[in-house]
């Protein structure tokens, strides 16, 4: 191993968990997949936090790569590749740079724990069905993350044998190599859940098999994951998994990189989301992560977010090239929006525009997220304290369109704006507790000082809610 570097960027970045049924790709699947839509639209997603993070290297640990007993295995070409020929889709083949410092990096911290890595040996090698090519578990969450994540290196190993609290602590080798190769890696547990969670199932089913997905997902929901480590073999046997060792190196990996013990809760700044789970075969999918917050949210969440926190802590705003571009097919270029924050279920600050001001929707939401923090009269500014409990969403306004009648107004759907002379009230759709017509329309009266007597104009509006 080289000498340590002091570099920033060396670190594990965040952790996703992403299932690897070969049949939810297009490809493959021949329609079939859209009986997992949700975790296709999780798995896309998932691959687009990964992105924003801006990852050098991207770990996969598939536990269908070959498994010994004494021996972390790791693929070892310059150019990593493989088809789904096995699955009657010879022509998709997927591939990827290695990044070979990286590995060599992780191979020297894996001996430093005791356990041998790397490369078996061609003799072996020939011996192992598939060979150098990649096996399914890395390539169907390669097919996500290397259309956005195209520059990113990849490293593909299998998880290590032993005790769950074993194959934990071997993942702080991938930690100690981010630091010392100076890389910001993105680490991928492939891993299916139970195999054996309904009669669908071509293995049969099993009632181990919703409780161990229950667990798992559930993990993902609290944050708490220290009881995957108690589980027994036999019961993780009868449930048919093939995921958990694959997660548990992950999360050693992102535990040691913040010096955490497994029992200790995540720390501020980073937050665990469950995407989606289902199991439309019988068999458990779930996509999953653990990454900073203000990448486990929305474009604009997000945007929202990074702001307010910069701002808080240090009084600056961030620089605006630090955010992806908004999707042009997917947000509009200008409009008004609304940056709402909320502490413990309660209004902790709301500040918008009812039409754009600024050049860009980004900015908009940039000066709108400031405002919210900072602006709100009703409150006092945010405190550093604070952020981490904050609930953050924003309100994507579309052009207000005049109306002359109540019965044209709906509060689930629209939002409304009232005006009279200069005095001018707006609310928002969809808020709890507003459920008629009348209220709606009386609190925005009430917002803009119009009285109970005084005739005023109506336009209504429908908003893009982004929590």
């Amino acid at each position: 191993m080289k000498d340590r570097v002091d570099d920033r960027n060396g670190r594990i970045s965040a952790v996703f968990l992403f299932p690897h049924p070969p049949v939810i790709l297009r490809e493959i699947g021949n329609g079939r997949e859209e009986a997992a839509r949700a975790t296709i639209d999780a798995c896309r997603k998932a691959a687009g936090i990964a992105a924003s993070l801006d990852p050098e290297t991207i770990v996969i640990i598939s536990p269908h790569a070959p498994r010994f007993s004494d021996w972390i295995f790791a693929y070892d070409n310059r150019i990593l590749s493989g088809t789904f020929e096995r699955f009657g889709a010879p022509a998709l083949a997927l591939s990827a740079f290695q990044d070979t410092e990286y590995l060599r990096e992780c191979v020297g911290e894996f001996r430093s724990l005791g356990i041998a890595s790397g490369w078996p040996g061609q003799e072996l090698m020939d011996r192992i069905d598939g060979g150098a090519s990649l096996d399914h578990g890395v390539l169907v969450p390669l097919y996500w993350l290397r259309k956005a994540c195209p520059s990113a290196a990849l490293v593909a190993i299998a998880p290590a044998f032993g005790t769950p609290r074993q194959v934990w602590n071997a993942g702080s080798a991938l930690a100690a190599a981010a630091r010392s190769a100076g890389r910001r890696v993105c680490v991928i547990a492939s891993g299916d859940l139970s195999h054996k969670v309904s009669a669908e199932s071509p293995y049969g089913m099993a009632v181990e098999g919703e409780q161990f997905d229950r667990l798992v997902t559930g993990a993902f929901e609290s944050g708490d994951f220290s009881r995957l480590l108690d589980l027994p073999s036999s019961f993780r046997e009868a449930a048919a998994e093939c995921g958990l060792d694959s997660l548990l190196t992950a999360l050693g990996a992102l535990y040691a990189d913040n010096g955490l013990s497994s029992s200790d809760s995540l720390p501020q700044g980073l937050r665990s989301t469950l995407s989606s789970y289902e199991a439309p075969f019988g068999i458990g999918y779930a996509v999953a992560g653990i990454c900073p917050s203000s990448a486990s949210c929305s474009d604009p969440v997000r945007i929202a977010r990074t702001t307010i926190e910069s701002f808080v802590r240090t009084g600056n705003c961030p620089d605006p090239s630090a955010f992806p571009k908004l999707e042009k097919r997917e947000f509009p270029a200008r409009a008004g929006c609304f940056v709402s924050l909320k502490k413990d279920g309660a209004l902790r600050g709301c500040i918008g525009t009812i039409s754009p001001v600024r050049e860009t929707l980004q900015s908009e939401i940039m000066r709108n997220a400031v405002s919210a923090c900072s602006e709100d009269p009703r409150f006092d500014p945010v405190r550093p304290e604070e952020l981490a409990e904050l609930e953050i969403s924003v309100d994507i306004l579309s052009e207000p369109e005049k109306i002359a009648s109540r019965s044209q107004l709906d509060p689930s759907r629209y939002g409304v704006i009232v005006s009279s002379g200069y005095k001018r009230g707006l609310l928002l759709p969809d808020l709890e507790g507003v459920d008629t017509v009348e209220e709606q329309l009386a609190i925005a009266c009430r917002k803009a000082g119009i009285g109970p007597d005084e005739h005023f104009d109506m336009e209504r509006f429908t908003v893009e809610r982004h929590r």
